[in-house]
């Protein structure tokens, strides 16, 4: 995938390896921003044969991974889906069964009102599975690391191919944490942007990764 920003030569992002685009103009960093948020559109993205891509579809757009409030409700709805399409057949059927059970037990008790009741026969598997109120364990989501681990394992595991985006992850990282995610990135063969400001450009840090630099007279550095 190709991020295009007029008038630089295209941006490389490539699956496995991560990328990493730092500056140090802030209305570069402004309109990376808007437009990953998708307030602005004068941002291209491309694919490898320069085919024009939608940012919506080009982009998963995390953002400050400190301030993603809830990953249970950011990720539930698809984590559900996922959830169904996997389970296998028999153990729908026991599902089907015990609700069934469960359906006979209380209309048992419904039918002890003198009213008309009756209780619904229909059973939606995945009304089951959200039921059964699937959360990501608390003890899993503490501290920075863990929380981009999180994101990244569960997008992975919900076969994005999208770019994962995310920004200012190197305020929150030790150095050995942020090699361990470069490893992990490429363990799960995902496609994952960085954007930070920085007034230097700091290639030193990010030896694994694919690294831009765009300084404050609107110069690219690339190495």
């Amino acid at each position: 995938m190709k991020l295009t920003y007029a008038p630089f030569e295209p941006f490389e992002i490539n699956t496995g390896q991560m990328t990493v685009l730092e500056t140090g103009n802030f209305d570069v960093y402004q309109k990376l921003i808007m437009n990953f948020k998708n307030l602005q559109d004068d941002l291209q993205f491309s694919d490898d044969e320069y085919k024009l891509v939608e940012t919506t579809k080009a982009l998963h757009w995390v953002g400050d991974p400190m301030f993603v409030e809830n990953l249970n409700k950011l990720f539930q709805v698809k984590i559900l889906k996922q959830v169904y399409q996997i389970m296998p057949d028999e153990t729908q059927q026991k599902l089907i069964d015990l609700t069934r059970q469960i359906k006979s037990i209380v209309s048992d008790t419904v039918y002890m009102i003198d009213l008309p009741l009756e209780v619904n026969a229909e059973i939606d598997i995945m009304k089951i599975i959200k039921f059964s109120e699937i959360e990501y364990s608390p003890t899993m989501t503490l501290g920075p690391y863990a929380i981009i681990e999180t994101i990244l394992k569960t997008l992975s595991e919900l076969n994005e191919t999208k770019i994962i985006g995310f920004m200012n992850i190197s305020d929150y990282l030790r150095e050995s944490e942020f090699v361990d995610l470069v490893q992990l990135v490429k363990t799960l063969d995902l496609n994952v942007l960085l954007i930070k400001f920085s007034e230097i450009q700091r290639s030193e840090i990010y030896n694994e990764c694919r690294y831009y630099y765009i300084d404050n007279d609107f110069v690219d550095w690339r190495y």
